[in-house]
């Protein structure tokens, strides 16, 4: 700053990064916007890249898998219903796989072509057309629809359109490749998969895997021996059984298996567990299921059982991992799940859309960018003063998870093509349970990415008083919020515990201690079932709800909102903010365009400010000689006050008039904020005064 109060204009290179953007003069007007402008490509770029990680198809992918196998009931015989979702023992398991799982995965499935000589290729298809020629696959559909296996059904699938392949004309002759886009170029693809739904490409046959725990993991109460020789624990690494064999079926590890962790209701089972693979043909699952059943494969030892199989859909370059659960607790019964999760086949390096691999260059040229940009601002503010600021943080948040998004999709581009190979290599199941899991993280970061770019604009929106209330008004009022959130806590965890204790054993809602959290922020929504709190505990049930209603509902509540209104309404008042040059540097700038384009395209020039004829020639001169050496101002005079006199624009043609209307404004403000202060200057007089009275 120079001794006349005039700020002297910083060059570029070494200007230091801040955390929020001033628009007080026509400088910081014009890189604020340039910075804005740059943002909102990134801001654009950054909303493509997260959303192109999941397509719309991925829900009606899983939408139906869910229908087809977890809530489509089917009818054995007219009086036995088989779902999964109304599972409850351990038999319905098994009459699940045999009389709902095995039909709706055979009735849509169909054979795929063979790269064998023509005599094995004859013999496999007839093979997997007697398959399907079982008289025992007639189901009653409680929707109405009716699966027949008569004899038209089979003709109309050993019957089909020819293919235009001379050799293989008489070959593959039925109706699994009507209608498909498939690649038949046998010399090159050694594949021998399944199509399932005519459009999915199954990853290998399903299998069945089992996970338990050993004999005699927990304690016996003495006083039944005659009843209970053995006990068998709730799963945990300590009591997993691991033995090599159980009954037939081997022990296989995690990593042996291409398995990863699978989070149920009850509990987080990290291991392998004793797998039976089965084959395409539905006689032989059949058979193998029925087996299992007889020799009590799924005993009292048995916590974790599931069937699982992967798809590939080539029309829309997805993959899709499918796990039935059925979590066998240590009081028995079963609880039913699903998880399905879905996959793009391709990365960034990889997307055959030539737009998106433009947005994908461009957004990593910005990330480069913004990086280059916060090693000049750590530069030159230090270590300790950079991450002071919370901005700072969020960009270096954000471009690090720029740079795990890159790392990922080189790891995802090799891993591609490692399971496609194999696709055409191998015949038994191939899991891509780390692939989902990979994907499933990158998805949840990228999430978090699109959030925190968006959150960054707060930045940029101190051009108006109005706009920074928000934050300003969250800024102070954060402490009183951290005291409120610790009172409110505790309440909050009490009546959580105690609902826990009360309604625990009945109502849903309450099972365990995280339900019941979430069930106490759900009742501050107005989401709850009284009635079943009610019949949980007649007495104390409603003495409960009521009490959590008026403390919480009513009073704290109402307390949290009295907090942020009231630190609103001072911050409302006493937001004095420089006035913006944002609006006045826009229509100047407009204006000189539309001149520009009036005009045919010369420039404006302003007329020089003559003097007013009443003046003399020597006043003329005193006057240009008081403008160039102007007079020095107090000392006391702050930087803001200095550039309301020595900040005069060039096309400004009564200067003194000028400095005029700038001493009325900067008294107009003086005594804007001496009226808003005026409350507390007398609160302080008044203590002052109590003083020296006491």
């Amino acid at each position: 700053m120079s001794g006349l109060g005039r700020d002297t204009p910083l060059p570029q290179h070494l200007k230091v990064k801040t955390s929020r953007v001033l628009y007080t003069t026509d400088e910081e007007v014009r890189d604020a916007l340039m910075e804005f402008g740059v943002f909102i490509i990134f801001l654009v770029l950054t909303s493509l890249v997260t959303l192109s990680v999941r397509h719309p198809h991925m829900f009606y992918f899983n939408d139906t898998m869910m229908k087809l196998f977890t809530t489509r009931n089917l009818t054995v015989v007219p009086s036995v219903t088989v779902s999964f979702e109304k599972m409850l023992t351990v038999p319905d398991w098994w009459d699940y796989l045999v009389y709902n799982f095995i039909n709706t995965l055979h009735g849509d499935m169909t054979s795929s072509t063979s790269t064998s000589p023509r005599s094995k290729s004859v013999n496999e298809a007839k093979t997997d057309r007697s398959s399907f020629k079982s008289s025992e696959d007639i189901l009653y559909v409680e929707d109405g629809d009716v699966e027949r296996n008569d004899e038209s059904s089979r003709r109309k699938r050993e019957t089909g359109p020819a293919l235009p392949y001379g050799e293989i004309d008489e070959i593959d002759r039925d109706e699994n490749l009507d209608g498909l886009d498939l690649d038949l170029d046998l010399s090159a693809h050694h594949l021998n998969g399944r199509l399932f739904l005519h459009e999915n490409l199954m990853l290998g046959p399903p299998r069945l895997r089992q996970i338990r725990v050993s004999k005699n993991s927990c304690q016996t109460d003495g006083n039944f021996p005659q009843n209970f020789n053995t006990c068998y624990a709730a799963y945990s690494n300590a009591a997993e059984e691991n033995s090599e064999w159980h009954k037939g079926t081997r022990y296989r590890t995690m990593r042996e298996l291409g398995a990863t962790p699978i989070l149920t209701l009850l509990a987080y089972y990290r291991s392998g567990g004793y797998t039976v693979d089965l084959t395409y043909d539905k006689d032989e699952n059949l058979q193998s299921i029925n087996k299992l059943k007889s020799v009590n494969w799924l005993d009292r030892g048995s916590r974790l059982c599931l069937v699982e199989f992967n798809m590939f859909n080539d029309n829309k370059d997805i993959f899709q991992s499918v796990k039935l659960i059925a979590e066998i607790p240590p009081t028995g019964g079963v609880i039913p799940q699903a998880h399905l999760r879905t996959v793009k086949e391709y990365s960034f390096f990889t997307d055959l859309s030539l737009t998106m691999t433009v947005v994908y260059i461009f957004w990593y040229i910005m990330v480069f960018y913004y990086t280059i940009c916060e090693i000049n601002a750590f530069c030159k503010s230090g270590w300790r003063a950079y991450f002071t600021s919370l901005m700072n943080i969020l960009d270096n948040i954000v471009l690090v998870l720029c740079y795990l998004a890159l790392f990922y999709n080189i790891w995802h581009t090799f891993k591609m093509k490692s399971i496609t190979s194999k696709a055409y290599t191998q015949q038994h199941y191939q899991s891509i349970d780390v692939l989902c899991l990979s994907n499933l993280i990158y998805v949840d970061m990228m999430a978090i990415l699109a959030f925190l770019v968006w959150i960054k604009i707060f930045k940029f929106i101190s051009f108006n008083k109005t706009l920074i209330q928000f934050t300003t008004t969250l800024r102070k009022c954060s402490k009183d919020l951290i005291g409120f959130s610790i009172m409110f806590g505790i309440v909050f965890l009490a009546y959580a515990q105690l609902g826990l204790l009360l309604f625990g054993t009945e109502h849903p809602d309450f099972n365990n201690f995280v339900t019941s959290v979430l069930t106490m922020i759900r009742m501050i929504l107005g989401d709850f079932q009284y009635t079943l709190i009610q019949q949980s505990n007649r007495v104390l049930g409603p003495i409960y709800f009521l009490t959590y209603i008026v403390l919480v509902f009513f009073i704290l509540l109402n307390m949290f909102l009295a907090i942020i209104m009231q630190t609103y309404n001072s911050v409302k008042n006493e937001i004095t903010q420089g006035r913006s040059q944002l609006a006045s540097y826009v229509i100047k700038k407009l204006a000189g365009a539309f001149y520009w384009i009036t005009h045919c395209g010369r420039a404006r020039r302003f007329r020089s400010a003559r003097p007013p004829p009443a003046f003399n020639e020597a006043d003329q001169n005193s006057t240009a000689t008081e403008l160039k050496q102007p007079k020095l101002l107090r000392r006391s005079m702050t930087t803001e006050e200095a550039r309301y006199f020595q900040n005069i624009p060039p096309d400004v043609q009564n200067r003194e008039l000028f400095r005029l209307t700038n001493r009325v404004s900067l008294i107009e403000e003086v005594l804007e904020q001496l009226v808003t202060n005026i409350d507390s200057i007398l609160q302080r007089f008044e203590r002052q005064q109590g003083v020296r009275k006491t």
